[in-house]
């Protein structure tokens, strides 16, 4: 550790200049009582026009879209933010961002107060009563299942240590949240010792690569193959991977299925990808080979062949942190996608006469099943007569630029993505924590202001997305973001999961399944007007494009945030 001189500042003066020097450019906070002794850090530091880098502290008065904030401010840059919360009860409310973090593999360094450690007696000890019910004899119990690791603050010496081991944790794979108390007292005393270095004392690991023996035995697999199939959910989490997929995909004609994609790996129009669901072509493969992704088919609906060779490759290619995960891995490769890939072809090797055939004829095959299954059939350029998710998606496809970014939590149809780029796609965590889009789009904005970032919602995920916080902050901050709900009035995967279950059941016929309907809609296009914000109610199809670029205009022009509320035709109801 580098020499340093004394310092008289508080720990909360000392902690903020370390998450700066750190990296962390945001403070995403709703704050409580915990939070004195930071508020006057800040405070005095604008008072005194001080030279120390902070955080740039941002209030965000919901727990959970603070969260989103940080995984969308992530995702956009690649760099770890700072949450922190009221205490155990500012943590409870934050776990479903958490819970969406943990299973994406979003690193962030989410904090929390901790209620006063003693009764009196010591700056920052008990001066509230609500200081007695809120402590938990285990607060970081509530998140220990989610986070890579937990600690509580301690002492003002171990402060660099402590934040500079809760980064490196977080941001080495599997990346993932990490959680950190701070009491009050702590945060208030007097810092001791050394001052921090400019630099991190401890670095994050470097990420895992592939084996060389099991990339050998996979590239043999890959020769000898008549129909390998790629199946991916996360692999275009990185530039870096997706490239090197492409290039491999391309090159030996291997069909790539993006199931589930929280990151589009290919873009729809790339010749070798092959939809969204694997269920058609796992029959006739021979060889799998599944990267990041943690569902890569459904068991109860469909299975590979018993013959098929299954190939499982990422940083955690069984998804230890999941209780329970049956799929047959004949082989499971730990390593980083992109060079475990670009490896992997270079092992591969030129093609001789015979794999040239092969590969050729795959080409053709997949050129023939792109084809039947539409995939690259021009699309139908006249207005649709009713209001679908698919026509939704195209017009909203319609407007997107090399600088517009989507953020998906559940209504848009995957294949209408035309000219969305593989960069500029994100999607919802696997564990389908709702309310996420929102958050994370405000998020992205904040790290791409240039961009035009469009948030597609249900009404379901829009009511859960906490959208007055989530307005509100858009405001405070100038971050214009479009929001558009696809409301079809239902809890839509509810009613289809009870479809599924009771094909011909009393639910699957009903015009007003219980439990499924969330009539009478509110109007939420008044919502955002709240907040200073553009909002329009769209119930013909004939005027969403319209409507689209009144809503374009508000964001880009006037600088206000804007929502559709887009009413879709309802047609969950079976008859016979």
């Amino acid at each position: 550790m580098q020499a340093h001189t004394p310092n008289s500042e508080s720990v909360a003066d000392l902690y903020l200049t370390l998450l700066a020097s750190r990296g962390v450019d945001y403070l995403f906070a709703n704050a409580g009582t915990d939070f004195a002794p930071l508020i006057e850090a800040l405070a005095k530091a604008e008072a005194e026009k001080s030279s120390r880098r902070y955080p740039r502290p941002l209030l965000v008065p919901h727990e959970n879209v603070a969260v989103a904030m940080a995984h969308g401010y992530y995702m956009a840059t690649g760099r770890v933010q700072a949450v922190m919360v009221h205490v155990t009860l500012g943590t409870a409310n934050a776990i479903n961002g958490i819970y969406n973090a943990a299973r994406q593999n979003i690193p962030i360094l989410f904090t929390a107060g901790r209620t006063p450690i003693l009764e009196s007696g010591l700056e920052g000890s008990r001066n509230n009563y609500i200081n007695w019910a809120q402590e938990l004899f285990d607060q970081a119990g509530m998140v220990r299942e989610l986070v890579k690791w937990d600690y509580e603050l301690r002492h003002p010496l171990q402060l660099e240590t402590v934040v500079d081991r809760a980064l490196a944790l977080a941001t080495s794979d599997p990346k993932g949240p990490v959680y950190l108390t701070l009491p009050r007292e702590v945060l208030a005393a007097s810092s001791q010792g050394p001052q921090p270095g400019a630099t991190t004392s401890i670095a994050a690991a470097t990420a895992p690569q592939a084996d060389p023996g099991a990339l050998a035995q996979l590239a043999q697999w890959i020769r000898e193959a008549r129909s390998p199939l790629l199946i991916t959910s996360n692999a275009g989490r990185h530039a870096d991977s997706a490239t090197a997929l492409d290039a491999i995909a391309q090159r030996l004609a291997l069909p790539v299925v993006q199931y589930r994609p929280r990151y589009l790996s290919l873009p729809i129009a790339h010749p070798m990808h092959c939809g969204f669901d694997a269920a058609k072509l796992l029959g006739d493969a021979d060889l799998i080979l599944v990267l990041e992704s943690d569902v890569p088919w459904i068991p109860d609906q469909v299975a590979p062949n018993a013959d098929c060779k299954i190939v499982h490759m990422g940083v955690d290619p069984l998804y230890g942190r999941y209780p329970i995960r049956g799929f047959r891995a004949d082989m499971a490769i730990t390593g980083e996608i992109g060079s475990g890939l670009r490896e992997l072809d270079r092992m591969i090797g030129p093609a001789d006469p015979a794999f040239n055939l092969r590969i050729n004829l795959r080409r053709t095959q997949v050129a023939q099943f792109r084809a039947a299954s539409g995939l690259s059939a021009p699309r139908i350029s006249e207005a649709a007569s009713t209001m679908s998710s698919q026509w939704v998606t195209r017009c909203i496809d319609a407007l997107c630029d090399a600088d517009t970014v989507v953020i998906n939590e559940y209504p848009l149809v995957l294949e209408e993505l035309q000219q969305v780029t593989p960069a500029n796609y994100f999607s919802h965590s696997p564990a389908g924590g709702l309310g996420w889009a929102m958050g994370a789009a405000l998020g992205v904005k904040l790290a791409k202001p240039g961009a035009t970032v469009i948030a597609a919602v249900g009404d379901g995920t829009y009511m859960f997305g906490n959208p007055t916080p989530t307005h509100f902050v858009s405001r405070a901050c100038a971050l214009p973001v479009l929001f558009i709900i696809f409301n079809n009035m239902r809890w839509g995967s509810v009613h289809r999961s009870t479809m599924t279950m009771y094909p011909d059941g009393h639910a699957a016929s009903a015009s007003h399944p219980p439990l499924s309907c969330l009539e009478p809609s509110p109007d939420f296009e008044k919502v955002i007007e709240a907040s200073g914000g553009y909002g329009e109610r769209v119930s013909d199809p004939l005027d969403l494009p319209a409507a689209l670029q009144r809503a374009l205009h508000a964001i880009k022009v006037e600088n206000r945030q804007a929502l559709l509320n887009v009413q879709l035709e309802i047609n969950y109801t079976r008859t016979s």
